[in-house]
């Protein structure tokens, strides 16, 4: 079903890119509610508490300058602040880093989406801001290319699947969805210890060093998230 942009409502965590962009009135022009634009970190995830966005946009500056906007520290603790507070609120990274290690951080400490600010226009974030409503996840292109040159396991196809217990699909499913270990478990109605045990036979099973990469697995075996998450 289609997202209707009427009803999305975002926030904005301004950076040097966003700003010179107008990202925020190109987004009301796609017809996307924006509730609110700053540049201080406390006051967006106070607006999250207060006057929660369905996502929030973080243009985050890879070099670090503090007169520039949010650095890369500032933002993977923004994301490590939201994710320990349990916001429901979906995190997009803008960014022009491409480092991965960088790029793994983010999904680790929250992220839903990532992309390169290069070439980025203001549609092209307007569908991914639809896309992570809808319960999507949005891995770099190059991240997903380099994971597909480079997959630990050579036979990653659709069989893999078949070594999996049904419970293993199920929590498989949410780490595709963004899921953490306790919101799994609350879903499934299990022992978080239950769902960290299944990961990690997940990680055995699939070759996957981290969440991200576990993550990047169930999407190139089809796996998607649930219609509850």
């Amino acid at each position: 079903m289609a997202t209707n942009q009427a009803e999305v409502r975002v926030g904005l965590l301004e950076g040097p890119w966003a700003a010179w962009q107008s990202l925020a009135d190109g987004l009301r022009g796609e017809g996307l509610q924006v509730l609110w634009v700053t540049r201080d970190v406390r006051t967006l995830l106070d607006g999250i508490g207060t006057d929660p966005p369905q996502v929030a946009i973080l243009d985050v500056e890879p070099e670090g300058d503090a007169d520039m906007g949010c650095s890369a520290n500032e933002g993977l603790n923004l994301l490590r602040e939201a994710r320990k507070r349990r916001l429901e609120v979906r995190m997009l990274v803008l960014s022009s880093a491409h480092a991965q290690d960088f790029i793994s951080q983010c999904f680790e400490e929250g992220a839903s989406g990532y992309l390169f600010r290069q070439n980025l226009t203001t549609n092209a974030v307007c569908t991914a801001v639809n896309a992570l409503v809808r319960g999507e996840k949005l891995f770099p292109v190059q991240l997903l290319r380099n994971d597909f040159e480079h997959p630990p396991v050579p036979s990653a196809t659709a069989s893999v699947l078949l070594t999996l217990t049904q419970r293993e699909r199920e929590v498989l499913a949410y780490v595709a969805g963004g899921a953490d270990n306790l919101k799994i478990a609350a879903h499934l109605q299990i022992a978080e210890r239950t769902v960290k045990s299944h990961v990690t036979q997940l990680y055995r099973k699939l070759g996957a060093e981290n969440r991200t990469q576990l993550a990047l697995r169930a999407c190139h075996l089809g796996v998607r998230p649930p219609p509850d998450l």
